[in-house]
């Protein structure tokens, strides 16, 4: 199974979810939609399915700030966000 990714977007002054082509949102700001980006993507995960969550910095650079792989529900596995090769 492919790699599930939860793209958050710029788009018409607002921020969305984009994950495989079906856009969630409008959300006011980045912060807001990573959040709900994270919240399906954990969702997802429950699957059994690898999800990432991205987000783009200032400069438009994305970094992945969640991955399944590095979920822990008690929080003892804190995951440090890493930049997107490219």
């Amino acid at each position: 199974m492919a790699k599930a990714l939860y793209l958050v977007i710029r788009s018409q002054d607002n921020w969305w979810v984009d994950f495989e082509g079906r856009s969630h949102g409008p959300y006011v700001s980045r912060e807001n939609a990573a959040l709900e980006a994270r919240t399906l993507a954990r969702f997802e995960s429950n699957s059994g399915r690898e999800c990432q969550v991205l987000v783009p910095d200032q400069e438009g650079k994305y970094w992945v700030i969640w991955s399944s792989l590095h979920d822990s529900a008690d929080g003892t596995r804190p995951f440090v966000p890493r930049r997107v090769a490219g």
